[in-house]
């Protein structure tokens, strides 16, 4: 696998294992302090993903959608990981009283589902990673990084 071309043109995953060793060899480059925004239509694999990275910085636990309680935390040996979908926010009140600032204990990684619907939950240094899901099946993955939000 060609990692370096998620950063450029973006990777073709033909099969789901595929985008989980993206995901493990990801964990290994992420800095500290992190905001990773997951870009994707329903359905896309931004929650898989988010699953597959969890893992890979050592979360043991089952790691699930965070869609009806928008945020789901998670500790591991490696990283405080915060994983919010924000597809059911209504406003950006509702984002800044989800208090995601305290619960980024560092280090820390922020996983933002939806991002687009909370702009102002990018904290720190953040990436956006892009999943789409080309008309050859799999999963196409970009990585764009660092960004000036």
């Amino acid at each position: 696998m060609d990692f370096d071309k998620l950063y450029s043109s973006g990777l073709h995953c033909p099969e789901p294992d595929d985008v989980t060793d993206v995901a493990k060899q990801l964990a290994v480059t992420l800095p500290e302090n992190l905001t990773l925004l997951l870009d994707g239509f329903m359905g896309a694999g931004k929650t898989f993903f988010a699953s597959a990275l969890a893992h890979a910085l050592g979360v043991k636990e089952q790691v699930s959608s965070p869609t009806y309680g928008i945020v789901n935390v998670y500790a591991s040996p490696r990283r405080n990981l915060v994983h919010v979908d924000a597809y059911r926010l209504e406003s950006n009140q509702t984002a800044e009283n989800l208090g995601i600032e305290e619960m980024l204990i560092s280090p820390w990684v922020l996983l933002v589902e939806w991002p687009q619907k909370a702009p102002e939950l990018a904290f720190g240094e953040t990436w956006r990673l892009t999943i789409e899901t080309p008309p050859c099946g799999g999963r196409s993955l970009r990585l764009v990084k660092p960004l000036g939000v």
